[in-house]
């Protein structure tokens, strides 16, 4: 997992000047063109920036929100969401704590896998984790256009019944809609337009699975921004 493009003069002007008309209202899109040709930022910079950074306001809204208890608790999973973030980790691409507080990636699998078996493996390692921890219920959502959809959904249903989990999978064609109308439960998912429509609690359980099952240490934004912003100061003096 080279983290180096994170730490790169080009990237940290961009994460920064990004992050300063970001604050401004600026459009997402058309700034991080702008910033990114500036710095001519090469594709995982300009996805890390897109991902990984919003408003100090929406950013603050979205961290208050976060739990990182699931025990007892009803959990809603938006499935590849979570299951991709996983996978792109254990493919070794870069994965860091956005300045929200939540963990992405910069993988680009669009709905399509190309590694099946460790995809399974995956889905293990998330099953260890929901097996020790408990939730009352779980209901994951996948996405119907995802490649395999019919046959992961299956899999999952037999894993929450081998391992005596009370929940369900289900197969939609958009978790999205499916995840807002819930008014409450606990909604497992990065998806920024989720969390942001959503009065629900959340919880990044990548984050938690990885911590627990490989002891991850992931790059954070909010240092990297802490630094680049105390640096400006510096050299303005």
């Amino acid at each position: 997992m080279d983290n180096n493009c994170l730490r790169s003069e080009a990237f940290l002007n961009g994460l920064r000047d990004y992050f300063y008309l970001i604050n401004r209202n600026f459009p997402e899109k058309g700034t991080l063109k702008l910033v990114g040709d500036r710095y001519r930022l090469n594709g995982d910079q300009r996805t890390i920036l897109y991902r990984g950074i919003t408003s100090e306001e929406k950013a603050g809204r979205r961290t208050g929100r976060l739990s990182v208890e699931i025990k007892d608790k009803y959990l809603l999973i938006d499935g590849y969401n979570v299951l991709f973030t996983l996978l792109n980790y254990r493919l070794g691409r870069i994965t860091f704590i956005s300045n929200d507080r939540i963990v992405r990636d910069a993988g680009s699998l669009h709905g399509k896998l190309r590694d099946e078996d460790l995809f399974m493996e995956t889905l293990d390692l998330l099953f260890d984790f929901l097996t020790e921890h408990k939730p009352s219920f779980v209901h994951f959502y996948i996405d119907s256009p995802v490649s395999l959809s019919t046959f992961h959904n299956r899999i999952i249903n037999e894993k929450i019944r081998k391992n005596e989990i009370s929940g369900i999978c289900e197969i939609v064609k958009s978790p999205d809609q499916s995840l807002k109308k819930h008014s409450e439960g606990i909604i497992a998912t990065s998806d920024s337009v989720i969390i942001d429509k959503t009065g629900n609690a959340i919880t990044d359980l990548p984050c938690l699975v990885l911590k627990s099952g490989f002891r991850a240490r992931f790059v954070d934004l909010n240092e990297i921004l802490a630094k680049t912003r105390f640096d400006g100061m510096n050299k303005d003096l």
